[in-house]
């Protein structure tokens, strides 16, 4: 795996070699084909990182380059031009927008969703002010972090504000990197910040911020996360966005082996790639931590993306419908499980 902030002009690609589909065959290791991903860089980008770190691209003749990006919402137009293939994130109004403009961005994956025990999001204050924090009215007039607005994390707090009688109009909202969030909280500078994992737990081990409330609290099963294709992955290279994603899915499995069936080995593994790969570093910290929750099918909540799209249509910074049925497309995961068989 490359880790690099790609050039304007991509270059010319490497073509794999013949395989057939259905037979499943991997291409030979010395025809990788160079993939540009964007990332945030948390825990539940795991899929990716225990691809590229098992070999599971190689296998599939994918070698990925990543570029990390403080949120999915700066992922959409480079998606769109083709400078990124494959990118992660939280799903938003300008995705949305995008796809209503016919930019043909595909949702092909689940990559973090809030189950009840994976609130992976917390909402985060200073440990001295914890107190004075009560209820979500405690908010109003108060300077809240996020990555980016119109994001999922947005409506996870706007439907947290209306249990206090407020709404997204009564707080102050910033915007800023997930890392930078503590800093904001030590200097005073926010009143709360909502980071995910593993940004949650450094803070909290830190002693910088205290958890006030994990997410799935609030919106149980909210869809944090999705996996993105660029329209020009999908028309150039179908069979190659096929292997992507079955490289991904036996990562996404290997994860939940891991953390949802307890397999001590497997876990011990995947604790040892995010540390190669996320800030947290001591393994200590993923006893604390909150992990994400991964679909095993890689299908996406259609229930929790639309409450999103109405949020956003409501709001008015979407401006027109999408038929979600049409901007999701499952193809790739189920031709993943054929070949994975039953998880």
């Amino acid at each position: 795996m490359r880790n690099r902030f790609p050039s304007l002009l991509l270059g010319a690609w490497l073509l794999l070699a013949a395989c057939g589909a259905a037979s499943g065959t991997s291409p030979s290791p010395t025809s990788l084909t160079h993939l540009q991903v964007g990332l945030v860089g948390s825990t539940s980008d795991a899929g990716f990182f225990i691809a590229s770190d098992k070999g599971y691209f190689k296998d599939q003749g994918i070698e990925i380059e990543i570029t990390r990006l403080d949120t999915a919402a700066k992922m959409v137009a480079p998606l769109g031009t083709g400078q990124l293939d494959v990118g992660g994130g939280a799903p938003s109004a300008g995705l949305l927008n995008a796809i209503a403009r016919d930019v043909p961005l595909k949702i092909v994956a689940d990559k973090g969703s809030m189950g009840p025990g994976h609130g992976y999001e917390a909402m985060m204050v200073r440990r001295e002010q914890l107190d004075r924090f009560r209820t979500a009215a405690d908010l109003k007039g108060k300077a809240v972090a996020l990555t980016a607005r119109d994001i999922s994390p947005e409506v996870t707090l706007d439907t947290f504000l209306r249990t206090g009688g407020l709404t997204i109009k009564d707080v102050n909202v910033v915007t800023m990197p997930h890392a930078d969030m503590g800093q904001a909280l030590t200097n005073g500078s926010i009143d709360m910040g909502m980071p995910i994992e593993p940004f949650v737990t450094e803070f909290a081990q830190k002693g910088i911020a205290a958890i006030w409330h994990r997410d799935d609290e609030v919106f149980p099963r909210q869809q944090v996360a999705v996996v993105l294709y660029s329209p020009r992955f999908i028309s150039d290279r179908p069979e190659l966005a096929r292997r992507f994603m079955l490289a991904y899915m036996k990562a996404v499995r290997f994860y939940n082996d891991a953390f949802e069936k307890k397999d001590a080995a497997k876990r011990k593994d995947v604790v040892q790639i995010l540390i190669r790969n996320t800030p947290v570093k001591d393994a200590a910290l993923y006893d604390k931590m909150v992990m994400p929750g991964l679909n095993s099918s890689g299908h996406v909540s259609l229930e929790a993306l639309n409450f999103q799209q109405d949020w956003y249509l409501g709001k008015g910074t979407q401006k027109a419908r999408v038929d979600l049925t049409k901007a999701i497309d499952h193809q790739y995961v189920d031709w993943a499980a054929k070949r994975l068989g039953s998880a």
